[in-house]
């Protein structure tokens, strides 16, 4: 028998592929500028079977392709295009193949860029300084390389260099707008910081008020008042006495408050002047104080008008006057030696009546002026003077009293007791005989007051009511010297309008005129009283007031 066997063969391939060694990272260039330049990475692998793939990192991020970044040649090459501060790395590729993956060296770009965000920062931090300050000024900024630092004043660029910048016992002529000047020597840009101002003041000294003129002020001219000192014066502050003075009236300030004016100078703008002159870290005052010189004006002379002879004589003169004005005196055209504002003399004499001239003199202003007074020297006892109003009517009222009761008593024993009646002749009992004296029963009964007596009394109660009268005119005097005053020839003639007044006179008699009048220096009233041969009898005195 015939067996007939088939045979399969089965072919396998194997292949051997070789592990990736020795990746290798190039770039065109290394060093770019920001925004300028373009990079190109290429992958190679000197060993490693193929195919490969490849895989970028910057750092631990994965690149991929996007907006100005390519991958090339299969994922071999790498573009990025106006690189940035951000691209610079570090860079990588991963080559794998299906038996390995190797990774490349690290490759970092530099990349420069700047200067930008420059900022100055001033220590200690303040608006102002004063002279002698320590400052420090630094300066930064975002640069690749680092940027480089000069310093400018007002725009001046300074010899200083560096990125810090010391003012050392700063005076007020540094004082300015600072700021810093960075540079980048790569990139060949540079900015300016936002300025600063520092602004250095001097301590406020030696403040000062002059005047124009500086000569003595005279009412009606004008001043002014100027306030000066030494150092940074921000501010001015005129006062008064204390009170705050703004311009109006007589009063100009200057704009900046420095001259004061006063025009036309019165009597009241003397007084203390003070300037306060100040900045943020001083104040200093200055003070001065104004006279204004003027008069004399407003003169007077006190001292009575009429004065009795060998009285002393008291004349004071006064007027309104800076400085004090001098003095002197005049008597009818004759000048009285001594300067003094008083005249005195211890006893009048009649020769001492007349026009008594004042005159004031002020050395500064150059016035003067004068007064004329009138004296009359009277005889002696011609001016004494009478009680007052209210002593006048205290008296009136007793005395009115004391005649009340006088005349309710008389009416009293004329009507009730018959005191002043007289008795007739008339029979008593039934004798039918009469007694010739009034004695003996039934006979005339002699008077209750005989008339001796009743005249007697009658002229008591008159002497009562005169002697009250006198006592109106001068309380002090005697009764023999109202006699002699009222029987004066001249008394009444003196006063021929009286102000009131009644008569006391017995009927068909001269009388005596009770009136009140004004006399002296003082002008009060008072009562005097006066012989008269005119007759007027008062309705409640009656024509048999007085016996």
């Amino acid at each position: 028998m015939d067996f007939h066997h088939s045979t399969s063969l089965t072919v396998y391939l194997l292949s051997i592929l070789e592990t990736i060694s020795n990746v290798t990272l190039r770039a065109n260039v290394i060093d770019l500028m920001e925004l300028n330049d373009t990079v190109i990475f290429s992958c190679s692998v000197s060993s490693g079977s193929s195919p490969f793939s490849y895989r970028w990192l910057n750092g631990s991020s994965e690149v991929t392709a996007r907006y100005g970044i390519q991958l090339g040649d299969g994922g071999r090459t790498l573009t990025i295009a106006n690189v940035t501060r951000y691209d610079q790395g570090p860079y990588r590729c991963i080559v794998s193949n299906p038996v390995s993956s190797k990774p490349s060296q690290n490759l970092t770009l530099i990349i420069s860029y700047g200067p930008e965000n420059t900022t100055m920062k001033v220590t200690p931090l303040d608006v102002l300084y004063g002279s002698g300050s320590n400052l420090t000024l630094s300066c930064s900024a975002e640069s690749s390389p680092s940027a480089q630092f000069q310093w400018l004043l007002n725009g001046t660029l300074l010899s200083n260099n560096g990125p810090e910048l010391r003012l050392e016992n700063i005076q007020a002529n540094q004082s300015g707008s600072y700021s810093c000047w960075a540079h980048n020597t790569r990139t060949l840009r540079y900015q300016i910081s936002e300025p600063s101002d520092i602004t250095v003041l001097e301590p406020i000294s030696g403040a000062n008020i002059t005047t124009t003129p500086n000569s003595s002020i005279i009412e009606g001219g004008s001043v002014n008042l100027t306030c000066d000192a030494s150092g940074a014066i921000i501010t001015r502050e005129w006062m008064k006495d204390g009170h705050p003075l703004s311009a109006g009236g007589n009063i100009i300030i200057s704009e900046d408050k420095r001259v004061l004016s006063i025009n036309p100078v019165k009597r009241t703008d003397s007084g203390e002047y003070r300037c306060r002159v100040s900045n943020p870290i001083s104040t200093a005052n200055a003070k001065h104080g104004l006279i204004v010189n003027y008069g004399p004006d407003g003169m007077e002379i006190m001292g009575p008008s009429e004065i009795e002879v060998g009285q002393k004589i008291t004349l004071t003169c006064s007027a309104d006057s800076i400085p004090t004005s001098s003095y002197t005196w005049v008597l009818n055209g004759t000048e009285i030696p001594g300067h003094s504002p008083e005249f005195t003399k211890e006893k009048s004499e009649y020769s001492d009546s007349g026009d008594y001239t004042c005159t004031a003199t002020n050395n500064v202003t150059g016035n003067k002026t004068s007064v004329v007074h009138k004296l009359s020297v009277k005889t002696e006892g011609s001016l004494s003077q009478g009680l007052s109003a209210g002593a006048i009517a205290g008296i009136v009222i007793g005395v009115l009293l004391v005649l009340g009761v006088a005349v309710g008593v008389a009416v009293y024993f004329m009507k009730i007791k018959g005191f002043f009646k007289k008795e007739s002749s008339r029979s008593v009992g039934n004798t039918g005989k009469s007694s010739a004296n009034g004695g003996g029963p039934g006979g005339n009964q002699p008077a209750l007051c005989p008339p001796y007596l009743r005249r007697l009394l009658l002229q008591i109660t008159g002497m009562m009511a005169l002697s009250s009268v006198w006592r109106m005119s001068c309380a002090s005097c005697l009764l023999k010297k109202y006699l002699r005053l009222i029987q004066g020839p001249e008394l009444c003639r003196h006063h021929t309008i009286p102000e009131e007044g009644w008569w006391v006179s017995s009927a068909g008699e001269p009388g005596y005129f009770l009136h009140r009048v004004r006399s002296g220096p003082s002008q009060q009233p008072a009562w005097s009283a006066c012989r008269t041969t005119h007759l007027q009898i008062p309705p409640f005195l009656g024509e048999k007031a007085w016996p």
